[in-house]
């Protein structure tokens, strides 16, 4: 269950009704969640740009315009952002019962200023520390943006007392140096390009927040994307994974999507709401989008059916 549509921050904090269509959105959740299955709760404290406090939940309707302003001008670090937050966790947690809880998604941006990234810090040891006294058996961590740039390793490392996991979130075809002329054939990728974050912390559970692999070819001009990507690459891709999370003892792996979804992007379009960083994962789906399995589909049936020792 991934929450990345901002914070109701009042309602939060007050400890009010949450918004309507929040409280319809989690209960249509929990009525497609099957009986028996390990729940993942993510949410993102950050907005897209991973470098900014998330906005007020789009969720919410009728909020005044000067609370939301309000909440806008606080740092994320301020005591009521904190418990504002903490809160929502609390919710979300208590209506999805989850396993585990990413409470902050993709943390370590390379782009992060410093003095911002400080507060940044603060507020996640403030998180942690309420959650951890509320959650004691649920493992608690952030999420790391896998990448080559010593500026996300360097981030990640300051956050390694913040988090009971290391959980990687990795697109690699995205920005792996080995796909610079556009081949994003796994077999090329740096030997240590998920050891390195994991080397962070040896001693702590490793687990894939999420990622995946385009099956077709990655054309988004003004984002400088020209990648040729293949189902078969995709497949290798899943397979390096899976043999790296055995290795490792992974918790849990999340595929991001099972599907590709050309339909959301079109009516994304026709609504006047797509932004071209929606085309990044439209095919990464081990189903394309008229329901043909890939063969990275049967890759991760098979190992559904290992035991891992």
């Amino acid at each position: 269950h991934h929450f990345d549509e901002g914070i109701p921050y009042e309602e939060a904090y007050l400890q009010t009704p949450m918004p309507q269509r929040l409280q319809q959105e989690i209960q249509n959740r929990l009525t497609k969640t099957n009986a028996g299955k390990k729940i993942f709760l993510s949410v993102a404290p950050l907005d897209i740009t991973r470098v900014q406090k998330a906005g007020y939940s789009s969720y919410a309707d009728n909020v005044p315009a000067g609370i939301i302003s309000q909440w806008a001008q606080l740092p994320v670090n301020d005591p009521k952002v904190v418990s504002a937050y903490v809160n929502y966790i609390i919710y979300l947690a208590d209506q999805l019962n989850p396993d585990f809880i990413n409470y902050g998604v993709e943390s370590n941006a390379f782009a992060w200023d410093a003095a911002a990234f400080s507060l940044y810090k603060d507020f996640l040891s403030k998180v942690y520390q309420q959650l951890k006294q509320h959650y004691p058996t649920i493992p608690l961590f952030v999420s790391f943006m896998a990448g080559e740039d010593n500026r996300l390793l360097n981030n990640a490392a300051q956050l390694i007392s913040y988090t009971d996991y290391i959980a990687i979130s990795a697109y690699p075809y995205t920005n792996v140096s080995s796909s610079a002329n556009g081949n994003t054939d796994p077999s090329l990728f740096p030997s240590n390009y998920f050891s390195r974050y994991t080397d962070l912390a040896p001693d702590k559970p490793i687990g894939f927040a999420e990622t995946s692999y385009a099956a077709e070819d990655l054309n988004i001009p003004s984002l400088g994307m020209n990648k040729h990507c293949t189902e078969q690459w995709q497949q290798a891709y899943l397979q390096l994974i899976c043999n790296f999370c055995k290795e490792h003892r992974a918790k849990f792996l999340i595929w991001f999507c099972h599907q590709d979804y050309d339909a959301l992007d079109l009516y994304f379009i026709q609504q006047g709401l797509y932004i071209d960083l929606m085309g990044f994962w439209e095919d990464t789906g081990l189903i394309d989008e008229n329901g043909r399995t890939r063969p990275a589909y049967q890759t991760w049936l098979e190992w559904q059916q290992k035991k891992i020792e």
